[in-house]
């Protein structure tokens, strides 16, 4: 039997970020999909409706060239699929996004989404009125209750409150995992190298995607599918004139290796300090020899709880 013709449990959503409250619906596919002898499955958008209906980009918390795969590692789920959201979609009635798209071309037999959740024009469709269709067709549906953190809806939007402030471990908390930016090691001027000796290795500020405040994080990088622990700088080394276009910069904790061209995670555990210009640059080696005995004893700490 191909793929296309089993029956689905779709989990609706943007899950950008793909946070605890995502996780809650991808829980839910999975245990549908047993129950129908079918498969699991994210229905999401290739582009952020929001920033198409108002022509402003959203800032993101995954890239979405990523998105699919962190989707499959958090959520264990057997399928991604996207739509492309474009005037076809963004017009689409709420009723025939239902019909047309998940029934006749997914062949959904379950459909899950948050309470939150609008869908169709003007985004007219609700939880309610999904559960409501659903019932008339004799297809099953699980609307799932928001989940809260200390009083607070987690959400995404929330989520980049958290982390356009630097509360890393909040965002971490909601998010259910550490905020992660991404990217392929870039020559960069070898000032960490040759001036400091504190070797560091460079990344290209992602434009999509919501920054931290500048300055340096406890954090780790994954590389080849290894952690390692290490501190991070994001921002424009103010210290050293010149210093070109921002960017994010990790120092591997006992780690020596040439990794240019190689794609690393850089998970953001825990915000340190604000980036600021130092008189000399042994005042500044200074302060990054503090830094690393900072992230030492948070990891420290870490593995004592």
């Amino acid at each position: 039997m191909s793929k296309d013709s089993l029956p689905r449990a779709i989990a609706l959503g943007y899950f950008d970020g793909v946070h605890i409250g995502h996780k809650a619906l991808m829980e839910k596919a999975k245990i549908r999909a047993k129950q129908i002898n079918g498969i699991s499955t994210v229905y999401t958008f290739d582009y952020h409706p929001s920033s198409y209906v108002s022509g402003i980009k959203i800032p993101m918390l995954t890239e979405n060239a990523l998105r699919e795969n962190e989707i499959k590692n958090i959520g264990q789920i057997d399928e991604v699929i996207f739509g492309h959201f474009d005037e076809n979609l963004r017009t689409m009635c709420w009723r025939d996004f239902i019909h047309e798209i998940l029934i006749k071309e997914l062949n959904a037999k379950y459909i899950i989404s948050g309470t939150s959740n609008r869908f169709g024009y003007k985004g007219k469709g609700t939880s309610q009125k999904m559960e409501e269709e659903c019932k008339k067709l004799g297809i099953g549906y699980d609307c799932i209750p928001d989940i809260k953190i200390d009083g607070v809806v987690v959400s995404s939007t929330y989520i980049r409150k958290l982390i356009t402030n630097g509360e890393m471990e909040k965002a971490t908390k909601f998010l259910g995992h550490e905020y992660t930016i991404c990217g392929i090691v870039e020559h960069g001027r070898n000032v960490g190298t040759k001036t400091l000796g504190i070797p560091t290795l460079n990344i290209s500020l992602p434009s999509e995607m919501v920054i931290p405040p500048y300055g340096v994080y406890v954090s780790s990088v994954v590389l080849d599918e290894k952690e390692y622990k290490a501190v991070t700088n994001i921002g424009i080394k103010p210290t050293f004139e010149d210093a070109g276009p921002p960017t994010i910069e990790p120092h591997i904790l006992d780690f020596d290796g040439n990794l240019y061209g190689k794609f690393i995670s850089v998970k953001l555990h825990k915000f340190i300090r604000s980036e600021k210009a130092f008189d000399n640059v042994d005042m500044l080696k200074q302060q990054i020899e503090k830094d690393i005995e900072q992230t030492k004893e948070f990891f420290l700490s870490k593995n004592r709880h």
